[in-house]
């Protein structure tokens, strides 16, 4: 009975690292024996955005287990939580 959630991780890599920490991501199994929904190589100041889905130990373990991994400098996980249902907000009304 385990919740499902996604999270976003923000990765930096070492310069000119990128295929290799992308080898490394799929020898250890962390692509293929998970829930990657989409993984971006992009330029900016994070490297590549990995969003990941699944049981919150699940998406943890996996977290902790790339950050592991050698050519990895930084990360930064965002965890989305859920939206208000904004019809059973009552409004304010002027009067």
């Amino acid at each position: 009975m385990s919740e499902l959630s996604r999270a976003y991780v923000l990765v930096v890599i070492e310069p000119g690292k990128e295929q290799e920490f992308a080898n490394a991501l799929i020898s250890k199994g962390l692509i293929l024996d998970s829930k990657v929904e989409k993984l971006d190589f992009v330029h900016g100041a994070y490297d590549l955005i990995m969003i990941l889905s699944g049981n919150k130990y699940d998406i943890d373990r996996r977290i902790l287990q790339m950050r592991k991994l050698p050519y990895v400098r930084e990360t930064q996980t965002l965890i989305p939580f859920e939206m208000l249902d904004w019809e059973d907000i009552p409004l304010k009304q002027n009067e």
